[in-house]
């Protein structure tokens, strides 16, 4: 989208998406916190999450503290109100909870969205196409391709009979309590925010050495 008066004030330097999807439900819910620096005075800023995406609740922190803001939807578009003004060099991180069914991609990836299939052998295969909609047809961003993020970080929980694959490099897998495990992948380079797509699967690890 354009670059309006909540858009152009402050700049992202930072995704960490954390989300975990249900198969069976053909839902997600998760945390994404967006770091940010004000390059001009701002106090309102526009968050974008497609429809029937829900948010639960926002946080911002500053190093000042941390507090929950007021925030209001608007079709696609969430308006978030900070608690104080921010000027010039300023940043801050804001926390957004979301949940709900994602919009499901019928043609992938010319019409896309999320993706529910299974493999030949039936286990399932999820992965988004985004770069037409836009990365907030899954996770709450500044969806313009003209502010790319620094880095990012990708926190994927899956079933343990499947892997979670994210950009950049694999940092760290945590074995939950409750069947699943946490794919932990960081990219240290700027990326565009459509590019940041888990891809998860019964998928066979080859490595050969050259």
């Amino acid at each position: 989208g354009s670059i309006g008066p909540y858009r152009a004030w402050w700049d992202v330097t930072h995704y960490d998406i954390t989300v975990k999807p249900d198969f069976a439900t053909k839902s997600i819910k998760g945390t994404t916190c967006i770091a940010f620096i004000a390059t001009a005075a701002g106090q309102r800023m526009q968050i974008d999450l497609q429809q029937p995406l829900e948010i639960n609740s926002i946080t911002f922190s500053a190093p000042s503290g941390a507090a929950d803001v007021h925030f209001t939807r608007d079709g696609n578009v969430t308006w978030v109100d900070l608690p104080q003004a921010l000027t010039t060099g300023m940043s801050g991180v804001l926390a957004i909870q979301y949940h709900g069914v994602p919009r499901e991609a019928v043609h992938p990836p010319w019409d896309g969205g999320w993706i529910w299939k299974t493999d030949a052998e039936g286990s399932p295969w999820m992965s988004l196409a985004c770069q037409g909609l836009g990365a907030s047809v899954w996770y709450p961003c500044k969806d313009t391709q003209s502010d790319e993020p620094d880095s990012a970080a990708l926190h994927i929980t899956v079933p343990d009979s499947l892997q979670a694959i994210g950009n950049g490099r694999l940092r760290k897998v945590v074995k939950n309590e409750d069947g699943t495990s946490t794919w932990n992948w960081a990219v240290v380079n700027p990326v565009d925010n459509y590019d940041l797509v888990p891809s998860i699967g019964k998928y066979a690890h080859i490595h050969d050495v050259y």
